[in-house]
């Protein structure tokens, strides 16, 4: 399970029509890379929900821009969470979601973004 260090609000976009709130992710463990998380609000607009995740594999000595185009970047949407013995792929990705949204204020704050 990625552990939550800090987590902040970075930007508002739109990825494939969908109104999206990018928040920056910083892990607790060594070892996990840093995220960009996309939420967006679900289907049922009863709720938010995770639209995309973005491996940062930067190295800021290297990667001293922050430009999400260059490779230290890797949409990871598909592979981000998976399958154990413990609990399957899609309770992970609610699992991260729940401590995403827990994390400070969060959720209000992503959706005060997306109501804008």
């Amino acid at each position: 399970m990625y552990v939550i260090q800090n987590a902040k609000i970075t930007n508002t976009t739109e990825l494939n029509g969908v109104r999206c709130v990018e928040v920056a992710v910083e892990p607790a463990q060594a070892g996990d890379p840093s995220l960009l998380v996309y939420v967006a609000q679900n289907a049922y607009g009863t709720g938010l929900d995770l639209h995309r995740v973005v491996r940062n594999h930067h190295d800021l000595a290297l990667d001293w821009y922050n430009d999400n185009q260059n490779a230290a970047f890797e949409d990871a949407t598909a592979v981000a969470f998976e399958n154990s013995q413990l609990v399957t792929a899609e309770q992970e990705k609610g699992q991260f979601l729940q401590s995403l949204l827990n994390y400070g204020t969060l959720n209000q704050d992503i959706l005060s973004k997306l109501q804008k």
